[in-house]
């Protein structure tokens, strides 16, 4: 399949891994697995801004769940390759069991302001176009240069648009907040190696909460956990990602 990647949706050139991943799990739906589940990909390199293929290898069809194997390509050379598996969720499904895990305490929405599309860096960040952000303003003491070093950020959500999420919005949204090591002081690219999203149900209307959080940054490798909340306290998407940093000559950690 011939796509063309939007450069609107681009980070400093560079497409943004979310639009990427929704537009490799689209790939892979039909019409008895209309809705993603989970999908895992790999970063091999960055496409460029123009024309690319989208292959797509269904690798088993089940009765509830198809397994499909997806790589975009450019002149040949794979770009992302990613394992989709899509079935069908039920709306209004109610858990069997959950944990006591809760949705991020957010101040109200008028208290959290849109986050530019021009960061405090200067660079362009596409997906904020697209995407309406209002992060807590706890979470973003960075933009004014007091990061609270927490490795924490928890936002409000929804599409630009303001229509209602999406499954494959919402796999966009998965990868659509600042990266924690802002929070930390540490303000340069976070390349990602590796991204997965769980979708967990069809969400309700109305505006998503998102915590992200790190556990461990080590040897220019961080991780980043990020759930994803409906207006109704439901759990529908985490992700988790594998990503890359670097520490500028002189950082010192700030006080958290």
């Amino acid at each position: 399949m011939n796509v063309t990647i939007d450069p609107s949706w681009s980070i400093g050139g560079k497409p943004h891994g979310g639009y990427l991943l929704s537009m490799l799990a689209e790939a892979a739906l039909d019409g008895e697995h209309p809705h993603p589940m989970a999908i895992s990909a790999h970063y091999v390199a960055s496409p460029n801004e123009d024309a690319a293929e989208v292959d797509v290898e269904r690798l088993r069809t089940g009765r509830r769940v198809a397994s499909s194997r997806v790589r975009l390509t450019q002149d040949g050379e794979v770009k992302v390759e990613a394992l989709v598996s899509s079935g069908r969720w039920t709306e209004g499904a109610t858990p069997l069991w959950r944990s006591p895990l809760a949705p991020p305490e957010l101040p109200p929405l008028e208290e959290c302001f849109r986050a530019p599309s021009v960061g405090p860096t200067g660079t362009r960040v596409g997906q904020l176009d697209h995407v309406d952000l209002r992060p807590d303003p706890a979470t973003v003491m960075w933009a004014v240069g007091q990061p609270a070093g927490h490795a924490e950020v928890r936002a409000w959500m929804r599409r630009d648009d303001g229509a209602d999420a999406s499954l494959l919005d919402l796999i966009v949204f998965a990868d659509s907040m600042p990266p924690v090591t802002f929070d930390l002081g540490l303000m340069g690219w976070v390349p990602t190696l590796e991204l997965t999203v769980l979708l967990r149900g069809l969400p309700a209307p109305g505006w998503i909460r998102v915590v992200q959080r790190a556990t461990l940054l080590q040897d220019g490798w961080l991780d980043e956990d990020c759930e994803l909340w409906d207006s109704e306290g439901r759990l529908v998407a985490q992700a988790r990602q594998l990503a890359g940093y670097r520490v500028p000559e002189g950082w010192t950690p700030p006080a958290g």
